[in-house]
């Protein structure tokens, strides 16, 4: 079975690498992901024993964070050890977890190359965030009796769908995994509708809404805003809502003077395409990257990682993006801990448990289209008493949800001390 799916994954990867390099995303940590390890990376992971744990990107990185600080203090004899895929999540796991993890890029998913890691890294437990399937890796672990845990586990409509027409190859290769800590009822349910027993999973709630900044890291004037200016943060946001944003606040300026707007892209890489968008709509740009005031008037474009979720603590009025274009939704946690106002719009399936339980409690907007977009700024604008109203009641929602960090080092402190619970077949 190995064999078939080396090939298979073969193909895949063959294919991928030209793509990545067409669209400018090939980068230097590939080659560790080929098993090309530096002599001082080996030479680290060689001289304690190690927790691995696996954060595919930058969402799942800023997740852990938290329990990455509670593992380190718990653990001070082992050494933390945190594998990503995509080059942003390896820069912000670098930056944020410097201090407490050696940072990696996961290898491909080769029998060989996982040998070779698992070897290297021998740890005394896989950790795992979100919901991934990993054939080789998992089964490997598994024949070398290390513990498998999947942390803020989750399964989207789309996932789910793929998962059930590979049943019976997805249940052999979850079977491996000793514990799955999901973050709702609904993910719960799924990963059993898949084949797993029900004694392997547990309902712990998401980890990203412990895992958040305890301030605001700016101060509107040290950004070239005023108290009077009301700053709306268009945060996340993907190709196409850039526009609408821009369209919107083109109209808006007219009426409201001391409207002002911050712009995040989600892939930091189009800032420059977002400020030539500006520009050719008669409007002036500056990039958060040159770390002077604003030019009176000027939108800021957000080109640096990791700053997003900060900057929301000086935001009047939110929007998260990609909801209204590319869909799926992103991370709407961060700036319902600030108790800001949020918009967004109705493509948020892979959020759909967070955004059932704000708009249930009237903690946030969701608008269908450009126009609802726009007329929702412009109540928000002309009745900031509504906006704040909104945004307290987000944030008592985040407080109430709280604690799912703890209750996860719980079960990882289970795994570790006492051992995994009686497994199912590897995977063959």
């Amino acid at each position: 079975m190995f064999i078939i799916y080396d090939l298979i994954f073969l193909i895949l990867v063959v294919l991928y690498i030209p793509y990545q390099t067409l669209r400018r995303k090939w980068h230097k940590g590939f080659w560790m992901r080929l098993g090309i390890i530096p002599a001082d990376v080996r030479n680290i992971l060689k001289a304690k024993e190690n927790i691995w744990i696996h954060a595919v990107s930058v969402g799942e990185v800023l997740a852990i964070e938290d329990l990455m600080e509670s593992l380190r203090q718990k653990y001070p004899s082992f050494q933390l050890v945190c594998s990503t895929v995509t080059k942003t999540g390896y820069y912000v796991a670098q930056e944020r977890l410097k201090d407490k993890a050696v940072v990696i890029f996961a290898p491909l998913d080769f029998s060989w190359l996982i040998r070779k890691f698992i070897l290297l890294i021998n740890p005394k437990i896989y950790i795992c965030a979100e919901t991934e399937i990993w054939p080789n890796l998992y089964s490997f672990l598994h024949r070398k009796q290390v513990p498998i845990i999947q942390i803020n586990g989750r399964i989207s409509d789309r996932a789910f769908e793929g998962y059930k027409k590979i049943k019976f190859i997805v249940r052999n290769i979850l079977n491996c995994v000793d514990i799955f800590c999901m973050q709702t009822e609904l993910d719960a349910r799924r990963i059993q509708e898949l084949g797993i027993e029900a004694q392997k999973i547990k309902v712990i709630g998401n980890l990203k809404f412990d895992n958040l900044p305890s301030d605001a890291a700016f101060r509107r004037e040290d950004l070239g805003f005023s108290k009077e200016d009301c700053l709306w943060i268009a945060g996340s946001t993907h190709p196409g809502e850039e526009e609408i944003i821009l369209e919107i606040y083109q109209k808006l300026i007219k009426e409201f003077s001391s409207l002002r707007l911050i712009l995040a892209p989600r892939h930091i890489e189009r800032a420059q395409e977002i400020i030539q968008l500006v520009e050719q709509k008669g409007l002036r740009a500056s990039r958060l990257s040159v770390g002077v005031p604003l030019p009176d008037k000027n939108i800021l474009i957000v080109d640096t990682i990791g700053q997003l979720r900060s900057l929301y603590g000086i935001a009047d009025i939110v929007f998260v993006g990609k909801s209204l274009c590319g869909g799926g939704g992103q991370n709407m946690i961060e700036p319902a801990f600030f108790g800001k106002p949020i918009l967004v719009g109705p493509l948020t399936y892979n959020f759909k448990d967070i955004v059932r339980i704000f708009l249930k409690e009237k903690a946030l907007k969701e608008v269908r289209d450009p126009q609802e977009l726009e007329q929702a700024v412009k109540e928000f604008i002309n009745n900031p008493a509504q906006g704040k109203v909104m945004g307290e009641r987000a944030r008592q929602l985040v407080e109430k949800y709280q604690g799912a960090t703890t209750k996860t080092i719980r079960i990882i402190n289970e795994l570790i001390t006492v051992g995994a619970p009686p497994r199912g077949r590897p995977y063959k």
